[in-house]
């Protein structure tokens, strides 16, 4: 079944008083962040503006800096959504949230396997709009009752082998942990893979934290087909969960870990779509689902949960570094009741030296939702 939008009228983005903006901002991490890809220590983000009529809609674009994620570059989406913008909604009123991918495809058939996260940018924007302009909450998509509060996990900021001793390394990332632990946070995300001191890491975690405390490793696809034994071998150790351990599409080595019952499976880069991740649980490629709707799209994400419901597996929101404009919109997503692990929510002032937005903030761990007395999906930046 998919999400009923009929309670949403369509927005007049192609007469002469709508738009399609694009915005880019620089901002700096509060500390770099390390995977097998590269660090992290600044964004030049990508905002999507759309306006129509009285309302305006916003979306966030999770693409980053360089290719390395997914091939899709902040830069690329960019120039694509300059350019195919103005054919897509020229003249074309009335238009919904619904329509976007056709559109697009219509113009450029490879665009949305191209370009995922810039037409998700741009589709978030556009239903951003239509939610204001009908004066309702995205929450009100649900197949079941959103949940007040969302938990939030924490991301800690780990560094490369070549950046400092090992022992300063662990030490401050163990350091970070008791922090983010202190103030509340029960799910801490740690980026693992080869040269990143991985089992040292996890070992002298576990050490210090409560056996309450969910420990997950995000690899980013950084093992090869020879170390499921290892991957295996951080379960038992007290890693719960690693998400995306190979390489995308490497469904031997996926299905060979799940069924080892060591640690906890979740897919990332392995995933195109929201329907992907169903299917690769039901494949066992995973134990637990991952939603990104920086890639998949808030209305296939919010489908994706309402069947998730039968499948009795846990799941939570994915993040990308995301401003308040996409966070305040994975807080509203993360709500939905399949939700059942933290998500990448946490707190503004965490991540960023400043935010967009007016900032999520987390109490124990947990981010009140905006709820269904507050119009729209995403964040609104403050210049605005």
């Amino acid at each position: 079944m998919s999400v009923n939008l009929s309670a949403l009228p369509p927005v007049e983005i192609g007469d002469a008083t709508g738009f399609v903006r694009l915005h880019r901002r620089e901002l700096d991490l509060v500390q770099p962040v390390a995977a097998t890809h590269g660090e992290h220590r600044s964004r030049r983000v990508l905002i999507v503006e759309v306006g129509a009529g009285e309302s305006r809609g916003w979306g966030e674009c999770g693409a980053p800096d360089d290719a390395s994620y997914t091939g899709e570059t902040a830069d690329a989406a960019a120039a694509f959504l300059a350019d195919i913008s103005p054919s897509a909604f020229a003249g074309r009123t009335p238009v919904t949230a619904a329509m976007v991918r056709s559109l697009v495809s219509a113009i450029d058939g490879d665009a949305c396997s191209r370009h995922p996260m810039a037409v998700a940018a741009l589709e978030t924007a556009v239903l951003d709009a239509q939610l204001r302009a009908a004066e309702t909450a995205f929450e009100s998509l649900f197949a079941a009752t959103p949940k007040r509060a969302a938990s939030a996990g924490a991301t800690l900021g780990n560094m490369p082998a070549d950046s400092a001793s090992d022992s300063s390394v662990i030490d401050t990332v163990v350091r970070h942990a008791v922090d983010a632990v202190a103030a509340g946070y029960s799910r801490l995300k740690l980026k693992i893979g080869p040269g990143l001191q991985t089992t040292e890491l996890v070992r002298e975690l576990r050490a210090v934290l409560a056996n309450d405390v969910v420990l997950l490793g995000d690899a980013n696809g950084a093992y090869g087909v020879d170390d499921v034994r290892h991957v295996a071998s951080l379960g038992e150790l007290g890693l719960e969960i690693v998400e995306q351990p190979f390489a995308p599409h490497d469904t031997a080595s996926h299905q060979a870990l799940v069924a080892t019952g060591a640690i906890r499976v979740a897919l990332d880069e392995g995933v195109r779509s929201a329907t992907d991740a169903l299917d690769a649980l039901a494949n066992h490629e995973c134990t637990d689902v991952t939603l990104k709707p920086a890639r998949f799209g808030y209305l296939a994400c919010v489908e994706a949960l309402d069947k998730l419901a039968d499948h009795g597996a846990g799941a939570w929101i994915g993040g990308m570094f995301d401003t308040g404009v996409a966070r305040w919109a994975n807080v509203r997503l993360a709500s939905h009741p399949s939700v059942t692990l933290a998500s990448d929510i946490g707190a503004s002032d965490r991540y960023w030296v400043y935010d967009l937005t007016a900032p999520v903030t987390a109490s124990a761990g947990l981010v009140a939702v905006p709820g269904v007395r507050r119009p729209g999906l995403s964040g609104v930046p403050l210049d605005a």
